[in-house]
This record gives C-alpha cells, structure tokens and sequence, in this order.
C-alpha cells in the first residue's frame, strides 16, 4: 500500500476531526444534569457529543423542533422541559449508564417527586432521520403518549 496515500488519508480524517471539535467547542450547552429538587415533569434529552456529524445536528434539530413546536402548553406549564445535553463532559457520563446509551439519543425521562420514575428511549429516530415528517411525527406520537402515561 502507498504510504503516501495512508497518511494523507489519515491526515485529512485528522483535519475533518479537528474541524468538527472546533465547532462544537464554540457551541452552547443547553444543559447539564437534571436538578433531582424537582418534582413531577418530563423532560425530553438530547444526548450528543463533543463530535458532532451533520446527521447528528439533525437529529437535534427535529427532536427540538418536535418537542418545542408541539408542546408549547406542556412547556410553559413546567410539565415538559427539552434538554440538549452532551455526555462527554465528566458531570454528564452518568447519563450513558442511566439510559443504556449507544449512541446519540433522543429521551423521555419522568421525574415523581425529583426522583426518576420511568424512562423511554425513543431509538427509532435513527431509521427515520432521512425522512423528516415521520421523524417529526414519531417523536411527537411518542412524547405525547409518554405524557399521557404520567
């Protein structure tokens, strides 16, 4: 094999890295770890990453969309609250083991009396991420069933 050509691939995956840790670097949190204080609400995570790839920008983007733009009630009553947190920071990875994640992920979590009463992850964003209706209607069927159970 070209050992030109295996460096230069790997300096140009290199370069996309760095490029995708830069932006996200410069981005926002919307949140860390839930305040346990808090009692009887859902709230909607998106889990992601220091890395984040277009597809998963867009998975936050129409999970957000979903949530914000069909619960408008539920969120300004404090019933429902959306998170975007990223769980490669230290005081987040417990999220990974509390939620058995694999990957990025879209979650409904039930708080009772500021303790985690149930959970749901929603994992077929994934399969409809290509197809922006289903996706939105998935996530709102499934967050306004979640509601309905509570």
């Amino acid at each position: 094999m070209n050992t030109r050509l295996v460096f230069g691939g790997l300096a140009f995956v290199l370069i996309v890295a760095g490029v995708m840790m830069a932006g996200a670097a410069g981005e926002d949190e919307t949140a860390t770890s839930v305040d346990r204080s808090e009692t009887n609400h859902v709230v909607a995570y998106y889990f992601y990453g220091n890395v984040r790839c277009a597809t998963c920008r867009k998975l936050e983007a129409y999970s957000k969309e979903a949530i914000e733009g069909d619960f408008a009630a539920e969120i300004a009553s404090g019933r429902l609250e959306w998170r975007a947190v990223n769980v490669d920071e230290p005081e987040n990875e417990h999220f990974v083991t509390d939620f058995e994640l694999v990957t990025r992920a879209l979650v409904l979590v039930e708080y009772v009396d500021g303790e985690m009463a149930r959970w749901q992850d929603l994992k077929l964003i994934w399969k409809l991420v290509g197809d922006k209706a289903g996706y939105l209607t998935y996530v709102r069927e499934a967050t306004s069933d979640f509601l309905q159970e509570g």
